[in-house]
């Protein structure tokens, strides 16, 4: 939860960031997946934030495939890496190497939306 993928019709039902701004839209009935929720200072946390990441990794898998038994294939997995409206979240680079193994070991498509961060916020300008 927290991610932000647009305000049209189609990029609300994944915009998952303030219920105000799905007000009185009507969205797709998809599963949400989580997204990590870290400890900081990184260095003092690694175990901890390791562990988290894998509880997301394995949620999501679970997540597909419950979709998948019940008939709704899920097709593709769209993912904010940093999640600016959602709190400034992040996750580490191992998380997200290890949603698109799932995706290709489920036959997912591992889509990568980023909207928010190109202004330089990761220290980087694009």
């Amino acid at each position: 939860m927290g991610a932000f993928h647009g305000r049209t019709f189609g990029c609300l039902s994944t915009t998952h960031s303030k219920a105000i701004h799905k007000l009185d839209i009507p969205a797709f009935d998809w599963p949400i997946a989580p997204f990590p929720v870290l400890k900081y200072p990184l260095d003092q946390f690694k175990r901890e934030n390791e562990a988290e990441e894998k509880r997301c990794l394995e949620q999501t898998a679970d997540l597909i495939d419950k979709w998948n038994k019940k008939g709704s294939r899920v097709a593709a997995l769209i993912v904010e890496p940093i999640q600016a409206e959602g709190g400034d979240r992040h996750a580490s680079p191992n998380f997200f190497l290890g949603l698109q193994k799932l995706c290709k070991e489920k036959d997912v498509v591992f889509i990568v939306d980023e909207v928010q961060t190109g202004g330089g916020n990761t220290g980087t300008l694009w």
